[in-house]
């Protein structure tokens, strides 16, 4: 044991620090580790093992000693025999007997049978074996080379004091790494991904990286290197939450068809001959996605060591002490997550003005513009009752119930809403609390899956309290996995490149991204049309989360909300802007009447739409969107019933192309 045990000592590099008594905890975990590693066998069994000779040895000597002894017995003066050893007759007895109650219990307790393949996993701590001077956290993997400035400041801060400024050779080197570093952490998500590993609690805990699945003949420091890996995809993941409740489609290069399948009455009472019955028609729904990049640009590298210093130096900054290339990676995609968040519920692809950088909102389409998009292509009919378009801190419970009880109206006899669940706006869950106990004065944490709080009274419907809604008072009932976010190559985000370019450092990474559902309804030419169907094969229900505007309004408030509805006015009205307009959100006014419509001209604040906008039937509507110049921008509009899209600014939108 003490053999093998030297020669793990060495290997680590730790037998100076062996014998010298200054091992830390995390060195003695790594010996530990790489003994059961090497040996197929526990360092703590090999010990006890090694001891339990020891002891039997012992015992064995004290028997032979004792025997012995007996064989030469002699007489004395007195005649009296006596034993020529200091052992007892009582002595060799006792471990006699006890040396049998020791086989006797080894024989009844067998040692356990471990197989092989059990032995073979590493526990592996997220720091590392801890610093040496060849390797940064002990982790043997160019990454954490001792030779790389970056890694030298990381294991001691107060050495940049008496650094140079990095010169142009270190600060290609960095760069280099960390781009590589970025490819290598695309590849380890879309692995994870490929093997349905993407759950940030067992990555945190290394349950996906404490073993060697997928990197066979890796060394114990490239193993090292996918635990952190994992690690930070796990913080990234949790920023990720919406993919709990809507899944990601992946190898979406450009548009993706999804089919439909309706079939007519086949079933009829049974007469001889060919009378057939019954025909099947096919419908699609298509996802489509557009590029979303990462463009930044800070300062130079100098700038950076010293954000990164400031980080080591807070007290209790991280249980994880991250490299320095780990941590530019860490904060960069952890912003981007958050982003990606809010943007797969609210964003709206439009295509950036030349030169200008444009809103996070509007890199890919969201939840909400792609169900509002499915309601102006006639294939998703909405429940647009006025008492529950909106409701308020007092009123939410009571709209919701209507709604439900309108959807379970409409539906036809062969339709349930068994695996139905409904969204709702997690911002506006404390009213729905509030409202529950004042409606049945009950007085309780609401702990638990059925408790009130996650579900509808009177019903079976589960509720899913979604985020980054904003004010939105949306109610949308969906079966979950229908709706989707689509991208093209898992973890493509991840994959941030960085260069310098004179004194400023620039990173970069480019993916696509967008939404989708598998299943909404029949397509229809008119919104008349989808009207007369009444929801017959609809999978999707909403409310129409809109705002009526006062008669005669020129300026609808964007704090009301992005959808707008005109009413008959006393005189025909134009208008002329959306008071508190927000940028990244596209805002849509429809015609709600014919009476003295509301049109706009193509002038001041909308001087830059493709023509005046004069609409001609109820429903028509026109689609704009703030620009850099403060004007507004058009993505669509409908006219007589018949839509248009601007392919100018939404070249990927179905119907654009």
């Amino acid at each position: 044991m003490k053999k093998k045990l030297y020669s793990i000592l060495e290997l680590l590099g730790l037998k100076q620090k062996f014998e010298d008594k200054t091992l830390s905890n995390e060195e003695f975990q790594s010996i530990v580790a790489e003994y059961q590693k090497k040996y197929k066998t526990t360092l703590q069994d090999d010990i006890a093992a090694e001891q339990q000779e020891e002891t039997n040895q012992r015992m064995l000597r004290q028997i032979y000693d004792a025997v012995a002894a007996i064989g030469q017995e002699s007489t004395s003066e007195e005649g009296e025999q006596t034993l020529q050893s200091n052992v007892s007759m009582e002595g060799v007895i006792a471990a006699i007997n006890n040396l049998g109650s020791r086989f006797e219990k080894m024989a009844s307790t067998p040692a356990e049978d471990i197989p092989a393949a059990t032995s073979t996993g590493v526990k592996l701590a997220i720091n590392g074996p801890g610093n040496t001077p060849q390797y940064l956290f002990g982790i043997e993997n160019p990454m954490f080379d001792m030779k790389q400035r970056w890694n030298i400041i990381a294991a001691n801060p107060r050495a940049a004091r008496s650094m140079n400024d990095p010169d142009d050779e270190t600060q290609k080197a960095f760069y280099k790494a960390v781009s590589d570093y970025g490819r290598s952490l695309q590849h380890r998500f879309a692995y994870l991904q490929q093997n349905a590993m993407l759950n940030a609690k067992l990555l945190e805990t290394g349950e996906f990286s404490n073993n060697y699945d997928g990197v066979e003949g890796a060394g114990l420091g490239d193993q090292y290197v996918i635990r952190r890996q994992d690690a930070l995809i796990a913080r990234v993941l949790k920023k990720r939450d919406l993919t709990q409740y809507f899944p990601v489609r992946y190898g979406v290069q450009d548009r993706d068809l999804l089919f439909n399948t309706f079939f007519g009455e086949i079933s009829q009472a049974y007469q001889k001959g060919e009378i057939y019955k019954g025909d099947m028609k096919i419908e699609n729904e298509m996802g489509y996605v557009d590029d979303a990049m990462i463009k930044i640009q800070f300062g130079p590298m100098k700038e950076l060591e010293r954000m990164y210093i400031a980080y080591l130096n807070r007290d209790g900054s991280d249980p994880i002490k991250w490299s320095m290339i780990e941590y530019c990676l860490l904060n960069e995609l952890e912003t981007a997550q958050v982003e990606q968040n809010k943007r797969r519920v609210r964003g709206i692809y439009v295509k950036p003005e030349t030169g200008v950088a444009g809103s996070y909102l509007n890199a890919g389409t969201g939840i909400i513009y792609t169900l509002l998009r499915y309601y102006h292509e006639h294939s998703l009919k909405l429940h647009d009752d006025e008492g529950y378009m909106g409701y308020t801190s007092s009123t939410m419970l009571a709209a919701v119930q209507e709604f439900i009880s309108d959807v379970t109206s409409s539906l036809s006899e062969d339709m349930d809403l068994t695996n139905h669940v409904l969204y709702l706006n997690a911002r506006h869950k404390t009213w729905w609390i509030n409202n529950i106990r004042t409606t049945y004065h009950l007085d309780q944490d609401f702990t638990g899956t059925e408790s009130l709080i996650n579900r509808v009274p009177d019903t079976d419907i589960r509720i899913i309290w979604l985020p980054y809604l904003g004010s939105l008072p949306l109610m949308l009932l969906d079966v979950p996995g229908n709706l989707q976010f689509i991208e093209y190559i898992p973890g493509e985000m991840l994959a941030v490149k960085v260069e310098e370019q004179m004194e400023m450092v620039r990173g970069w990474s480019t993916w696509k991204e967008g939404c989708g559902a598998a299943f909404t309804g029949r397509k229809f030419a008119t919104k008349a049309l989808m009207d007369d169907n009444n929801y017959e094969w609809q999978q999707i229900f909403m409310n129409k989360p809109a705002v009526k505007l006062a008669a005669d309004a020129t300026k609808p408030d964007a704090a009301d909300g992005f959808w707008f509805i005109s009413v008959a006015n006393a005189a025909a009205t134009a208008i002329t802007d959306i008071d508190h307009a927000k940028a990244g959100v596209a805002y849509v006014i429809e015609t709600g009447s014919t009476t003295n419509k509301s049109t706009i001209a193509k002038s001041g604040k909308f001087a830059n739409l493709t023509a005046a906008w004069t609409p001609t039937a109820v429903g028509d509507y026109i689609m704009v969107i703030l620009d850099s110049e403060g004007k507004f921008r058009e993505l669509e509009r409908c006219v007589g019933g018949t839509r248009s899209i601007n392919k100018l600014v939404q070249p990927n939108v179905i119907g654009g192309r």
